[in-house]
């Protein structure tokens, strides 16, 4: 007998109402989309590290997603970490609009991938593998170079965005 057949299927709206519980950081996942040699961007809640040798990391993408395939034809892209503060980073970078760069302060990488001015750290990533992931795409990527800055991480938890805070000593 198989698991799906011992528990009832999950409902999408229980899985984000259990889901939005676990706070995570904001990354901007951006590209110079080689059709058109403009930037192009997208907000991911699912990054982290997978490995130190070699330096791997992993995030999940939508399949629906419109951003992704302009990022994934370039090869390689950047993950700005953002910091509290750039919620207007992380909007415009979320939405559907076509220069969704127009109001973004970035520069280019000496890769060539767009870096966010103003977040915690960059790291320039090249695209190794996208595995299947349901819904999504599970994207594994080869860290070729990073950077960090002082500051604190912007933060998702519960459907809104806000700083990091510390908890009272105990």
């Amino acid at each position: 007998m198989s698991i799906a057949t011992l528990s009832p299927a999950i409902a999408p709206d229980h899985y984000r109402s259990v889901m939005r519980h676990f706070p995570t950081g904001v990354a901007a996942v951006c590209a110079i989309d080689p059709e058109t040699g403009k930037p192009c961007g997208m907000i991911v809640g699912t990054f982290q590290a997978l490995s130190m040798e070699p330096a791997l990391v992993t995030f999940s993408v939508t399949r629906t997603s419109t951003s992704w395939p302009k990022i994934a034809r370039s090869g390689s892209f950047s993950v700005s970490l953002l910091a509290d503060g750039q919620q207007a980073v992380c909007k415009a970078l979320s939405s559907k609009a076509e220069d969704k760069f127009v109001a973004i302060d970035w520069e280019d990488s000496r890769q060539g991938n767009p870096h966010i001015n103003g977040a915690l750290g960059w790291i320039d990533c090249t695209i190794k593998q996208e595995l299947d992931g349901g819904d999504h795409l599970l994207i594994v990527a080869s860290v070729q170079e990073m950077q960090e800055a002082d500051g604190e991480p912007l933060v998702f938890h519960g459907g809104r965005l806000g700083g990091f805070r510390e908890s009272a000593a105990a």
